[in-house]
Formats: structure tokens, sequence, C-alpha cells
């Protein structure tokens, strides 16, 4: 009888508890305040979905290479920069927490899968020419969109690869939007405020509550949506075996190929233009429509809403339309 209750518990505990998230308020990873008079909470995420946040049991990572090349790029250690939450300040304090269909669970482990890691940390470029339409945001819209980023931002030290300030969101920013073909107003706005919310005003481009493996950009797409984009970016360096990789140093490897400015930046408008792209170029993300961008937030992206998110929005609509 003693055995039967023991297997039924070890069942139980296989079978829901390993599905059950981690409970923070709203991560595209833990709770963050802000410039904008509220706390965020948040990662492209929110508050947590339940497709967001299905993480399966780290494996080892012996069969994981390290990278072959000096000037490759390679995944932040979440060591004594990613254990420690930052101390409190009156811009997003805190990591926002996850909560997003960016991303369902993982696919089984598999073995024997090589790292992989790439070169996005070359300097982003002003585009030379601008499509017609394509909406291109200046220096002081970003300043008064998200303050906490003038200057220095909130980079601790001016070698923190995790953090950026505006003066380099500006420059990947405008180069998305040119790349993706995003030529409304209200698309712009919504995807500087979603990964604004998202990565504390810059500060973090990887997960850093609990510090999830393979989570990450300034969006905080969880690891399959980073696997799809990864793949879309450099197709011949990520193997489709990557895909259902459960074992950390794999899927911190891929991560680490889209965390350049350029990529980092760019994953919001990835989103909306490949996963979502019903929002794109539709009106559905109204010009200056609060509620259409709650919309794309809880249908689209699968994060939670409230007053913090929304000041965030307000604040970046406000400055674009200036």
């Amino acid at each position: 009888m003693k055995v039967s209750v023991v297997l039924g518990l070890s069942a139980l505990v296989q079978t829901g508890f390993a599905k059950c998230i981690p409970s923070p308020t709203p991560d595209y990873s833990a709770a963050s305040s802000s410039d904008y008079s509220a706390v965020p909470s948040s990662d492209y995420s929110a508050v947590p979905s339940s497709d967001y946040a299905t993480e399966p049991a780290p494996s080892s990572s012996d069969d994981v290479e390290p990278a072959s090349s000096s000037n490759e790029y390679t995944a932040p250690a979440l060591s004594s920069d990613y254990t420690t939450a930052p101390a409190p300040s009156s811009d997003y304090t805190t990591a926002p927490a996850p909560s997003s269909d960016y991303a369902t669970s993982s696919a089984p482990e598999t073995s024997d899968v090589a790292s992989e890691t790439s070169d996005t940390e070359a300097e982003t470029t002003e585009p030379t020419t601008t499509p017609s339409g394509v909406y291109q945001i200046t220096a002081a819209q970003l300043d008064a969109a998200v303050p906490a980023g003038k200057g220095g931002g909130k980079c601790k030290t001016a070698s923190d690869k995790d953090c950026a300030n505006n003066e380099r969101a500006l420059v990947a920013l405008n180069n998305a939007a040119q790349k993706y073909g995003v030529t409304e107003r209200g698309e712009v706005v919504a995807m500087i405020a979603l990964m604004a919310f998202e990565s504390g005003s810059w500060q973090y481009n990887v997960n850093q509550f609990p510090g999830r493996a393979g989570q990450g950009t300034k969006a905080m797409f969880m690891y399959p949506f980073i696997y799809k984009y990864a793949k879309s970016l450099y197709l011949d360096k990520v193997q489709d075996a990557w895909e259902s990789a459960t074992d950390d140093s794999t899927m911190n490897n891929v991560r680490a190929m889209v965390l350049g400015d350029d990529d980092s930046f760019g994953s919001a408008f990835w989103y909306l233009t490949t996963q979502a792209p019903e929002y794109h170029s539709t009106g559905k993300l109204k010009d200056g429509d609060v509620a259409s961008f709650q919309e794309y937030c809880t249908s689209a992206v699968g994060a939670g809403w409230d007053n913090d998110r929304q000041a965030v929005w307000e604040a970046v609509n406000s400055a674009l339309s200036a």
C-alpha cells in the first residue's frame, strides 16, 4: 500500500506540478518598476500564461562543446551579475516576471548537440536608406519615451553587455523598422512599449529571475521562439536538433546568437511580422489606440495586462507623437 501511495504521488508530481510555472508578475521576466509611475512586471511576457512557462528539467551539458572562435558571441554567464536582483531604483528596479505565449513546452531532450554561437556583437550601423513610409524615430523622441535609457541608461558599467542605453537602442530600433517594413506609427509604438517594459528600459537582455535558460532578447522570448528567431536569421548555423533541446547549455548558446543589438531589438518586430502577421499593416494596432495594444498583448503575445504596461505604452505613444 505504501508503495502505491508513493508511486501515485510521484506520478502526480511528474504530470501535474512539472507543468506549473513560476507565479511572477507580468515578463515576451520578474517584476520591474518604472519611470512611468507604475511598476511593470513582465517578460514578451507579462502576467504568466499557461504556455509561457512549461520548463523542462535541465539536463547535462557534457555534450556541448564551447564556442570555437574568440570573436564569437556567447551568452553572458548567469553568475555574479545575474544571481541577485539589482538594487532598487526609481526605474524598473527588478526584472520583469515571465508571462507569455511566446513559448510552448519544449520537446523531449536530445543529446550530442554541438554548441554554436554567432558573431552578433558587431556594431549596429545607421540605415543608409529608409524605404518610403517606414516610421523612423528620433533621439529626442526615444529619450522622452524611455527616460531611464538616457545617457548611460541603467547600465552599471560600460562593459555591461546585457544592458543598452537609448543611443544604442535608437539605431537598432530604426534598423528593425526598416528591415521588417514596419510603416505604421502605432506598430512602432507598440513594439517599443513591449520591449521597454520587458527589458526594464533596456537593462536586461536575458532572463534574470529566476534565470531561465534560453530566454532573452529585449522582448524576452522563451526558448521555442528564441530557436525560431535564430533559425530565421542564421539558417546555416542553427541545427534542427536544437529545436527540442532541454539542456541549459544548448539553449543558452542558441540564445547567444540573437543578443546583438540589431537582433535583440529586432525581436519584437520579427514576432509581429512573422508570428502575428494578422496584426501587421492591417489596422489592428491602431495609431494612438491603447485598446488595440492591449488586444495585441493579450491575444497575439499571450501576455497579461495591467496599469503598469499601459503606463509604458502611454509614455511611448505620447513621445512619438511629438
